[in-house]
């Protein structure tokens, strides 16, 4: 039964949110780490923007198309919900310093405060559901 319930989509993305932002913590920490290693690239998380394609698409159609038949043309996006995961991209972008690094100090601190935030957020928004399931489970029983 709460299977069930923690498979809902609002949990999923919640759950799936908090993954990715840990993710990018680490990824922001690990840029910051090497802010002064020559030649290291920074690296970042790909995610928001495959989630929002996601939820989009989910909103814009009116009757889901599925595959039923390996022969059948998936229709736009390739992965659903369940399937979605954050993705490590390295920039590999040259940059500016003759070390050949390209982190900028002062753009991952304001990208680790910003992720701080939402993964604050997400934490607390987390929290409220569970709040309220065990608000219903316990008003339920008297």
């Amino acid at each position: 039964m709460l299977e069930g319930i923690f498979s809902s989509e609002v949990y999923q993305v919640l759950e799936k949110s908090l993954n990715a932002s840990s993710l990018q913590h680490k990824m922001i920490s690990n840029n910051i780490a090497n802010v002064n290693t020559p030649g290291f690239k920074r690296s970042e998380v790909v995610f928001q923007s495959k989630l929002s394609e996601i939820l989009d698409k989910k909103d814009k159609e009116f009757l889901p198309l599925s595959v039923t038949n390996i022969n059948h043309i998936p229709s736009g996006t390739d992965f659903t919900l369940a399937q979605l995961q954050p993705e490590v991209v390295t920039n590999s972008e040259t940059s500016l310093r003759t070390d050949d690094n390209n982190v900028d100090i002062d753009y991952e601190m304001a990208k680790m405060a910003e992720n701080t935030t939402n993964y604050s957020t997400l934490a607390q928004l987390m929290s409220l559901k569970i709040s309220g399931l065990k608000t219903a489970i316990t008003e339920g029983g008297r």
